[in-house]
């Protein structure tokens, strides 16, 4: 899905650059440069591949309502810099919020070759900090220094791009890709019918982003909370029995929007359920398979009667441990 941004930049024309003997290279040049937004998750095309039963449309369109403001392809706002390569210092400045898909300005820049770094939706994120934008080799996005990070609360967008300004250069493209993900646990608790409620998090993420390079740091992991959503189950949907015992809502969804994960270890979420009898059984599940930048990762479990969880997606390992507080655990091979 793509998203058109325009950006007309105007030359700086001083008046000696009409003598023809004049340096040419102190004189600006008219470019055009286009800006799409991409997502790498069509968010409804996954959900319906995924979630594909009527018993899951509950949690199909609880993800749905609580994603559509993280994996959208409208700016909120945009922070657009331009930086001198032989200097690494900030000549130009677009800062707005514009909560559309296209904009243009007139600016004015003077042959030169350029870094630009744009970023759109970082005005609103409260918890990610925007740290040393007055250099584009220091630009990054940085983690809160938290045990537990609350999700993120926008889906944010970057993109890089060497810009050599001359004469022969008219036109633009550049790309913004969304740099954060998310991760959603989807529980079938019917066979479990003291189970009361079910916490985790989700870890091993990356802590910051380097914006030029385009690069995720993973020296102190970070840990994102899984935020419980709320699944409506109408009148109209099935009960189902499991015996004598009706149960009005078979499924439960833990879900957070993260940082990605590194590419070359297994990263872990950890899960655990409160019983009816106050037993507190810790669930933490191995997925080997890297959490990508602007991907949503979900991940089907059953509780068993224990309150312990059993991986239903493929190649996601366990280890549960029946009482977190007294220890003493055992592993659940990789469905």
């Amino acid at each position: 899905m793509k998203r058109l941004f325009v950006i007309v930049l105007i030359p700086l024309f001083i008046a000696a650059c009409s003598i023809i003997d004049d340096d040419m290279s102190v004189c600006g040049e008219e470019l055009m440069v286009n800006y799409q937004l991409q997502l790498h998750t069509e968010l409804s095309l996954q959900l319906q591949a995924e979630l594909m039963t009527e018993m899951d449309a509950p949690v199909r369109a609880a993800l749905q309502e609580w994603l559509d403001p993280i994996f959208t392809d409208i700016a909120k706002d945009i922070d657009l810099r331009f930086y001198s390569r032989d200097f690494d210092d900030l000549r130009h400045l677009i800062q707005e919020v514009i909560n559309d898909n296209r904009t243009s300005y007139t600016i004015y820049l003077p042959q030169e070759n350029y870094m630009h770094l744009g970023v759109a939706n970082i005005a609103e994120n409260y918890q990610v900090q925007f740290l040393g934008t007055d250099h584009s080799e220091t630009m990054e996005f940085r983690m809160p220094d938290k045990d537990i990070i609350n999700p993120l609360n926008t889906g944010l967008f970057t993109a890089r791009l060497p810009m050599n300004v001359d004469e022969h250069t008219r036109f633009f493209d550049v790309h913004l890709y969304m740099v954060n993900a998310a991760v959603a646990v989807v529980l079938d608790v019917m066979d479990c019918p003291d189970f009361v409620s079910a916490e985790g998090v989700t870890k091993d993420c990356a802590e910051s982003f380097m914006v030029k390079d385009s690069v995720f740091s993973y020296a102190h992991p970070r840990t994102f909370l899984l935020e419980n959503l709320k699944l409506n189950y109408n009148a109209e949907m099935p009960t189902v029995k499991k015996g004598m015992k009706a149960v009005e809502a078979p499924l439960r969804c833990l879900a957070t929007v993260c940082m990605p994960t590194p590419d070359n270890q297994p990263w872990h979420v950890e899960l655990v359920t409160t019983m009816a009898g106050g037993e507190t059984p810790k669930t933490t599940l191995e997925l080997k398979e890297p959490l990508k930048a602007g991907t949503l990762r979900i991940i089907q479990c059953r509780l068993g009667s224990k309150g312990e969880i059993v991986p239903i997606t493929e190649d996601v390992g366990a280890m549960v441990e029946l009482d977190w507080k007294d220890g003493g655990g055992h592993e659940i091979e990789p469905i």
